[in-house]
């Protein structure tokens, strides 16, 4: 997911009602930051601990450890995720002891389709937004066309 709070969240409850069908194998791929976090903050290892099908796997986000990886810097965050965890998302698709039957990612990396694709391994994208921006982004197609937006000014 991306790094941040409600997307993770968002992916961990998705795996959580994955993880009740004993026969599905999921397997979490976090930044290693975000999953420290975790780790210190919350009770993920006692709430996944009871499914022996899931565990987590962790990447760089390629971020300096001293960058605070806070909302304003999203771009930052989501450049270095591409460009360090792309590569080593790749590998572990292509090289896992169990082969991947399903990949579920984030909306936003769109690097996972080409991997995928060469994979041929079936690709969700799962958007992690919330009911608000997921109300605008039903509602846009209705205000364009009753001449609500653009905003004239």
């Amino acid at each position: 997911p991306l790094p941040l709070q409600g997307p993770v969240n968002c992916m961990l409850k998705l795996a959580e009602h994955l993880c009740l069908h004993k026969e599905i194998h999921i397997t979490f791929i976090n930044t290693e930051y975000i999953h420290q976090r975790l780790m210190n903050y919350t009770d993920v290892v006692v709430r996944f601990a009871k499914y022996p099908n899931f565990k987590f796997v962790t990447v760089p986000d390629g971020l300096p450890e001293d960058n605070p990886r806070i909302g304003d810097q999203i771009r930052l965050i989501i450049e270095g995720v591409e460009k360090v965890s792309s590569p080593l998302f790749k590998e572990m698709v292509m090289t896992a002891n169990c082969a991947p039957t399903c990949l579920i990612v984030d909306g936003i990396f769109t690097f996972a389709l080409p991997i995928a694709k060469e994979a041929k391994i079936p690709l969700l994208y799962f958007d992690t937004i919330s009911p608000c921006s997921l109300w605008t982004y039903l509602a846009l197609p209705k205000l364009i066309e009753d001449g609500e937006i653009p905003f004239k000014g």
